[in-house]
């Protein structure tokens, strides 16, 4: 598993380093924006720091891609322990017995590296448990025109579609969550649900995705720090929930310590809030039905959850307030500050008596302690009993756990995560099954593609042999038009028309112009001793049984003709007169 360790240089940049095991995989000085790849270069899971405040305070880019991850990075701040803090330089020579009264910025990179993997230091938070999946626009547009307008209306459409399937699925994986819708001007703009589990837990079921037009985003929630009470308080806590969420929060004395109204507040958000003044045993909201809000935040709180008779109506509202004497700033405020006060009220009887017959032998915490049991539904003497069994030095410490299940954190969390897993396995049993019913398909397809695909080059090779004679034809056709309009244009003087019965099977003698059906050329003519012409080299065109006769060429082939049948008579006429030589040779000189 590889280790990241990181120490800030003087010019704010990071020196780092990566090992595993005893291997150094790099190292170097990089600018903080840079730090991310290092993650998904080497899939670290441990970032050792020596000063987490650090981080906070150059590594803002690095921490929000921590959050991004679909893994947990375990950040480690090595130079604390359970005692405190100690020197880097203490540490290293403690453990690797170097004696150094300055490191570099490089070797405390290296060491914190080192010091991490032996197990030295403590685990920081950085993230809450808690995962934020945000689904959102990608693309802005200007204000006015019907466009605009329609666009939106898109985008509302798929924000909500996309958050009604998420919504489902957390269902069916039983995850507790809270879902906020964002609005403008009547439309949604985004959605963000706040999930009570793990990152990892939440990716199981969920995936990031980006489109053209929406976006969705997963990531931890960042850790809020509030203050801590200085001894175990038990209060009272009115909820108004809403887009603005109100908020009261009063002691089981019915004293007002603060009232707030903010946006967005999810559950673990209140608690996390409320916790600064200490730990609320009792959850009121102004109405007959409490809202669902409300009701999922006292059983993730392990609160009572109170109720009024009926819905309280403004005057009620109004007559509290002025018992009270404490200003709002907001109806949220002011309705969150009336329920917790009216549930003050019912149980103030309880209070009192306590403290009128038990206060002279309860402290003060134990006082507290026996009204929060009451609360519970204890009776007085029970609660009073449990009160006096309690020691004061006794720490106790808070989980903030559902009501339905009682158990452990480590048992919660393994149940998650078996939970996740058999979903997990559920899903790809099913996505296994869809690719084989796929398969199936694809290979049917398949054979009916190769079949078609065979026929297809077929009908191609039909097409490419078709085409190609097409284009001879046309340009036959167009040598044809060029002969036609040659012959119109010159017939009479230059072209003449005859019928095939016009045409001479020629054996010699023929008279000039005859026209020779049974000649190919001028050397045959010439042989057979015939003046007339071969019919295929003087037709320049033949329609039907009519021939189109080139009389020019008719006239220049007889002259052709007669010129080697001259030139022949001649050959002949010096060969008779050569053998007639020899011959009176032969007789007057006999050997």
């Amino acid at each position: 598993m590889a280790i990241l360790g990181i120490d800030i240089t003087p010019d704010g940049n990071f020196a780092y380093i990566v090992v595993e095991g005893k291997t150094t995989l790099e190292k170097g000085i990089v600018n903080p924006r840079n730090l991310p790849s290092l993650f998904k270069k080497y899939a670290i899971r441990t970032l050792a720091v020596d000063n987490v405040s650090e981080l906070f305070q150059y590594g803002r880019a690095l921490i929000k891609l921590l959050s991004k991850l679909p893994y947990t990075v375990e950040v480690i701040e090595v130079t604390r322990d359970k005692l405190g803090f100690k020197k880097m330089e203490e540490l290293v020579q403690e453990y690797f017995g170097v004696a150094k009264s300055h490191l570099t910025p490089l070797e405390t990179a290296e060491y914190l590296a080192l010091l991490a993997s032996l197990g030295i230091g403590t685990p920081v938070k950085l993230f809450e448990e808690e995962t934020i999946i945000l689904i959102y626009r990608k693309i802005s547009t200007t204000p006015g025109g019907m466009s605009r307008n329609r666009f939106m209306r898109n985008i509302t459409h798929r924000i909500k579609s996309i958050a009604s399937k998420i919504e489902l699925k957390l269902k069916e994986a039983k995850l507790d969550y809270d879902l906020f819708i964002k609005e403008e001007s009547g439309e949604v703009t985004s959605a963000k649900f706040v999930v009570y589990a793990n990152k990892e837990v939440v990716r199981r079921y969920i995936k990031p995705m980006r489109s053209i037009d929406v976006a969705v985003t997963i990531y931890s929630a960042p850790a809020k720090r509030g203050g801590t009470p200085s001894h175990e308080r038990y209060l009272i806590l009115g909820v108004d929930p809403g887009v603005v969420t109100g908020l009261a929060i009063l002691t089981l004395d019915g004293e007002v310590l603060d009232t707030a109204a903010r946006r967005g507040l999810s559950r673990g958000d209140i608690l996390r809030y409320v916790r600064q003044w200490g730990i609320p045993v009792l959850i009121a909201t102004d109405v007959a039905e409490a809202p669902e809000f409300v009701k999922r935040l006292a059983a993730m709180s392990g609160a009572v959850l109170y109720t009024p008779g009926k819905d309280l109506s403004s005057e009620e509202k109004t007559e509290i307030l002025d018992k009270i004497n404490w200003r709002v700033k907001s109806s949220h405020e002011r309705d969150a500050l009336v329920a917790a006060y009216r549930a003050y009220q019912e149980y103030k009887l309880k209070f009192d008596k306590i403290e009128k017959e038990f206060g002279k032998i309860l402290n003060l915490e134990q006082l507290e302690y026996a009204k929060a049991l009451v609360v519970r539904g204890y009776s007085i003497a029970q609660a009073v009993s449990e009160a006096l069994k309690k020691r004061e030095e006794k720490e106790v410490r808070v989980v903030y756990i559902t009501a339905e299940k009682p158990c452990g954190r480590r048992e919660s969390a393994l149940e998650t995560q078996i939970r996740a897993l058999e979903y997990e396995n559920q899903q790809l049993r099913k996505e296994l099954e869809t690719l084989r019913q796929e398969y199936t398909q694809l290979r049917k397809r398949l054979e009916d593609e190769k079949w078609r695909d065979l026929r297809y080059r077929e009908l191609q090779t039909r097409v490419e042999t078709l085409t190609s004679e097409l284009i001879k034809k046309e340009a036959e056709l167009e040598q044809l038009k060029k002969v036609f309009i040659e012959i119109l244009s010159n017939y009479g003087s230059k072209y003449k028309l005859i019928h095939t019965s016009e045409t001479v099977e020629c054996k010699g003698d023929e008279p000039v112009g005859t026209i020779c059906r049974n000649i190919e050329s001028v050397e045959e003519a010439v042989a057979r001793k015939t003046l007339g012409v071969p019919l295929k080299q003087v037709a320049k065109l033949q329609l039907g049984e009519f021939y189109v006769i080139d009389q020019d060429l008719v006239k220049k082939l007889v002259e052709d003709i007669r010129r080697k049948i001259e030139e022949r008579k001649e050959i002949d006429l010096r060969k008779i007169v050569e053998q007639y030589r020899r011959g009176l040779i032969q007789r007057h000189f006999p050997s």
